[in-house]
């Protein structure tokens, strides 16, 4: 349910950094530090996520939402069970997106080395 509620809200985000880079696909070191500059600021939105997780409220959040349908779950046991999915998921997530942000800058410092 984690990865579910994290790669949607990452989906969308991708979606939005994948258009603007195409929209700026006519000039390319534009293009790439544009999409640079929002893969870093998205992976340090991620990083301020999984800083507020451990005092986050789990039962105002999708994913209790989405387990709470299935069968009703005891708030204390449950809430430190999600909080630990999900900071891990979100972890892992970040991992990947700053590896692909420092991709984006190495591509474009050798984009502007060559032009």
């Amino acid at each position: 349910m984690a990865d579910l509620v994290i790669r949607r809200a990452l989906g969308f985000a991708s979606l939005a950094i994948v258009l603007i880079f195409l929209s700026l696909s006519f000039q390319w070191a534009l293009a790439l530090r544009s999409a640079a500059i929002l893969v870093t600021l998205l992976w340090l939105i991620v990083l301020l996520k999984l800083a507020y997780v451990p005092s986050q409220d789990m039962r105002h959040s999708e994913i209790w939402l989405m387990v709470a349908e299935r069968h009703a779950p005891d708030a204390l046991p449950m809430q430190a069970a999600m909080r630990m999915a999900f900071g891990n998921r979100l972890r892992w997530h970040a991992d990947r997106i700053g590896a692909v942000a420092v991709t984006l800058w190495g591509l474009y410092l050798l984009v502007s080395v060559v032009t």
